[in-house]
């Protein structure tokens, strides 16, 4: 007998435990899962819109798609729906549903096969060669067909920057390109320190099950009912805060943020940069917005976009590689673990950088930038800093045009982000 689990949602809809015979390969307990349960194939094809993948775990290890053609095995083979994030690397194996799907279908050692459809020759000799003659195509159709179908699936958890169609012919070069890390934590804008407060076994049987009888000194689990925490600490009884405010917890894409101009998880970076005093089109622009309305405590909301036109474009390298967009943060950065006046946390703030270059009316764009800032910095504290974005050489370019775009905020209401300006070379 070999055994099949089904975790989470997969297991309270189909199941959680499953015995069958004579399975080959895991790949073989897939497919008779999907022949018994076809809603359960139909949900594994469509899981990653949802962004749901699954784990394929036997013998405490994960499996990857190759794997699942070995031999089964001994040990129960565990499958665990597994929350994915959006363009991940897949690290820790998590699989796609439409992956294993094609992997039980497509694999020859699971039913795709000719059969006696390919046949040449006579006598034993013709039925021996049409035999081989079949299983090397059975082989070849397999594997092309799951070839196929994991390559597709690979660019849903991989995808890769394009360069934009627009303004083909006239780009020359590459513009700025970052895709920053988000807020660095177990919870939004958290210090980044993991708790172990509630590590250790836990018992997660429901009703009905059957109960041990512990012999000895063991470790066992429970069902935890109830929980309340006291903490302290001797150089702030009450912990006020994670940790000492200040300018020094400032980080982008979760690297340190200084007075020293560094690119901080592949965007130029830099604390404390000149106002933008004046509008000057042809070096610099003054934007002076706020998110959150000067009348209204509230942050903006992730969404909103404030945009600027009319920096000249300049062709020259020197220039066009030095462009600078000034940020000042109003009021601190700061959140609460939960109602406020409770902890300060880090708060955070990402936010998208979009430089266009205008030629006869289009608009091309020429770089794109995401940070996200996080640190814990009190109200009386008052800050600016700038990044650093290189744009490509544009045949004709007119006009540079910049938004800021919010992504995800997690601060206190009364923070406010201000975008100065932008221009060349103002860090």
């Amino acid at each position: 007998m070999q055994l099949v689990l089904l975790a989470g949602e997969l297991g309270e809809k189909y199941g959680q435990q499953h015995e069958y015979y004579n399975l080959q390969t895991p790949a073989d307990a897939i497919k008779l899962l999907c022949i018994n349960y076809p809603a359960l194939k139909n949900e594994l094809v469509e899981a990653h819109q949802n962004g749901v993948g699954y784990k394929v775990i036997q013998g405490g290890a994960a499996m990857g798609y190759d794997e699942l053609l070995l031999p089964f095995g001994s040990k129960p083979l565990l499958v665990v729906p597994v929350i994915t994030g959006s363009g991940g690397n897949g690290v820790g194996q998590i699989l796609l549903g439409v992956g294993l799907v094609a992997l039980a279908v497509l694999n020859p050692a699971v039913g795709f096969g000719l059969g006696g459809a390919v046949g040449f020759g006579a006598g034993a000799v013709g039925a021996a060669t049409a035999a081989t003659f079949g299983a090397s195509l059975v082989a070849a159709g397999g594997t092309l067909g799951i070839g196929l179908m994991l390559s597709g699936t690979a660019s849903l958890i991989s995808p890769q920057p394009q360069l934009p169609n627009s303004g083909a012919g006239r780009i020359k070069g590459q513009g700025t390109r970052v895709r920053g890390e988000g807020p660095s934590g177990i919870t939004r804008g958290a210090s980044g320190i993991e708790s172990y407060a509630f590590t250790g076994p836990a018992n997660t049987v429901g009703t009905g099950a059957t109960l041990p009888v512990i012999y000895g000194r063991v470790i066992t689990g429970s069902h935890l009912l109830a929980a309340n925490l006291e903490i302290s600490d001797d150089s702030d009884p009450l912990l006020m805060a994670t940790q000492t405010p200040g300018l020094n917890t400032l980080t982008i894409n979760g690297q340190k943020l200084t007075r020293k101009f560094e690119s901080l998880g592949g965007l130029d970076s830099k604390l404390g940069v000149r106002d933008v005093n004046s509008t000057n089109e042809d070096k610099k622009i003054r934007i002076e917005e706020t998110f959150g309305d000067s009348g209204s405590d509230k942050l903006l909301q992730p969404g909103e976009i404030i945009f600027a036109d009319g920096l000249d474009y300049k062709s020259g390298k020197s220039k066009r590689k030095n462009i600078d967009v000034l940020f000042e943060v109003i009021r601190g950065l700061y959140d609460y673990v939960g109602e406020p006046g409770t902890t300060k946390i880090d708060g955070f703030i990402t936010y998208e950088i979009t430089l266009t270059v205008s030629v006869s009316g289009e608009d091309i764009e020429a770089a794109v930038a995401r940070g996200t800032l996080q640190g814990l910095v009190n109200e009386t504290q008052e800050f600016s800093f700038g990044h650093r974005l290189e744009i490509p050489k544009i045949k004709d370019g007119r006009r540079v045009k910049v938004d800021v775009e919010i992504i995800d905020v997690g601060a206190n209401d009364r923070t406010k982000l201000k975008v100065q300006g932008y221009g060349y070379n103002l860090i």
